[in-house]
């Protein structure tokens, strides 16, 4: 080898590392999961959430944008319309501190009044999932994007008992139609990601009250049984909930379910199950791969 090629091949090996390096960052994505936030004018929340949101804008990977898993506000089930717009209003002030785009998943707490103890009456303006909508979702409470080769489905998994006027885990009939076409125009091979606020699955009622503990309407979807088998034609990756409060992952053939914590930790009134209050991180890679971690992002409970 001459001494022309041979400095040339050193600096092409010299340089290979960095080359690799680069087209691996440019084949995956960051994305920040921010569940069950439940703002509200008491116990710092809003600071909380603004300091919250300040961790997910000076992430070291930049995330691409935010993804919440439900219950934005206090409560809307329970309180009168006053309270209601209150806390959506604090909510979108808290979120003008945001630097990235966010596609809004609609918890129980976000819905107005449905609950049997609601002084808000079904023929309010405002009553049911309307006022979500309007705000986060182009008149809409479920959609799907795309974003980088994955795709990302967005559920509304908050139902309503005919009897009782409560809310309950239930993805209804038009729904079911609109994933089926979702996912056959998506195709078998794009990896995808679902969101729902209520889980598909989750052990934690067992955890605290024994392994026969009995799981309510309110606690998971209740007629997943009917269209789970339809993941098995497609590339589901993961199924991001929040609800519980806690962190907890199942999987269950080639689908990952992962309830995410909570961004408000006990109803920012410290830990849950000592996790602190926090939000997840998902590397999504080109391969269909992917990484989760959550983040403390350094809160301390009022007194």
């Amino acid at each position: 080898m001459n001494r022309r090629h041979f400095l040339s091949s050193a600096m092409l090996a010299s340089l290979a590392p960095h080359a690799v390096a680069a087209e691996s960052a440019a084949d995956s994505f960051d994305f920040a999961y921010l569940t069950d936030i439940h703002v509200q004018p008491e116990l710092g929340a809003a600071e909380g959430f603004r300091q919250c949101l300040d961790q997910v804008n000076l992430l070291k990977t930049p995330a691409d944008f935010v993804l919440t898993g439900g219950d934005l506000i206090m409560d809307a089930l329970d309180v009168g319309m006053d309270r209601v717009h209150q806390q959506f209003e604090i909510f979108d002030e808290c979120m003008k501190r945001l630097s990235l785009p966010v596609h809004h998943t609609i918890g129980n707490h976000d819905v107005v009044g449905w609950s049997a103890k609601s002084v808000v009456q079904p023929d309010d303006h405002d009553y049911g999932k309307k006022l979500f909508a309007d705000r986060y979702g182009r008149g809409r409470t479920y959609r799907s994007f795309d974003h980088k080769g994955w795709h990302f489905i967005i559920l509304d998994s908050i139902g309503q008992h005919q009897e009782t006027r409560d809310y309950q885990g239930w993805i209804d009939d038009a729904q079911l139609d609109w994933l089926k076409k979702d996912l056959a125009a998506t195709g078998r091979s794009k990896p995808i990601i679902m969101v729902s606020h209520i889980p598909f699955y989750t052990t934690w009622h067992q955890v605290l009250g024994g392994p026969t503990a009995k799981l309510d309407g309110k606690a998971i979807v209740g007629n997943l049984h009917t269209f789970r088998k339809l993941f098995d034609d497609y590339n589901i990756q993961l199924v991001l909930s929040g609800h519980g409060h806690v962190v907890e992952r199942i999987e269950i053939g080639k689908v990952t379910y992962l309830q995410g914590g909570a961004v408000c930790g006990m109803w920012w009134k410290g830990p849950v199950f000592g996790k602190p209050e926090g939000f997840g991180t998902i590397t999504c890679r080109r391969d269909g791969t992917w990484h989760w971690q959550y983040r403390d992002y350094g809160w301390k409970a009022r007194k």
